[in-house]
């Protein structure tokens, strides 16, 4: 249990960080301190993720290190990084092709939401996490979802004049749902870490066989 905790303080710390580079990243719009933090936080978030869907050995692996979560969460750790690094080369291509581009934007949205979907019901159903937040991560990838079909939906249905009134209150509800995946679930392993106990030690009397 002392090695299980280890990973998820190691894990939560490093979800925590992503969290309070994603808040000061606003801080720093327009200068070239944004892609630094950016890509910090994208490191931190990897590594953070990896952390649970590895461990430092097999029994603090969030999903045992099975091949479908473990496979699942190292595409929901390394996709930011991808994705980054993808958008990246197409710029210094200079390329203009809206079709790339629309390419890009539909696989941002269906691998990092298939792979999340399948790792944290993974975790759910494995069950190394305590009940009942095992289910914690699902239902923070859930919230985001509905966000974004409220995003959608908003676009759809306002009027363009009226939608700009919106755009506060979703950029604050888009905030919340980073944070929710960074901060929370961060201090949520943390918590859980510390509420582990370590196992028990068995204790014999001197001259015991």
């Amino acid at each position: 249990m002392q090695r299980r905790r280890r990973s998820w303080v190691i894990g939560g710390t490093a979800l925590i960080v992503c969290g309070v580079l994603a808040m000061l990243s606003s801080s720093f719009l327009g200068t070239p301190a944004v892609r630094v933090i950016a890509i910090t936080g994208d490191v931190a978030w990897a590594f953070g993720v990896l952390m649970f869907a590895i461990g430092l050995t097999r029994e603090q692996s969030l999903v045992a290190r099975k091949p479908l979560g473990t496979i699942a969460l190292t595409i929901v750790a390394l996709w930011p990084v991808t994705s980054s690094a993808i958008g990246a080369v197409l710029e210094s291509q200079r390329t203009t092709d809206a079709a790339v581009w629309s390419a890009l934007g539909y696989v941002g949205i269906l691998v990092p939401v298939g792979a999340g979907l399948i790792a944290t019901v993974q975790i759910g159903r494995i069950g190394v996490a305590p009940h009942p937040w095992r289910w914690a991560p699902l239902s923070v990838l859930a919230g985001q979802a509905a966000l974004w079909v409220l995003v959608q939906v908003a676009y759809l249905v306002v009027p363009g004049d009226e939608v700009q009134l919106l755009a506060g209150p979703l950029a604050a509800l888009g905030t919340l749902a980073v944070l929710a995946a960074t901060l929370g679930l961060g201090i949520l392993a943390l918590v859980l870490a510390a509420r582990t106990r370590p196992e028990s030690v068995e204790v014999y009397a001197p001259g015991a066989p």
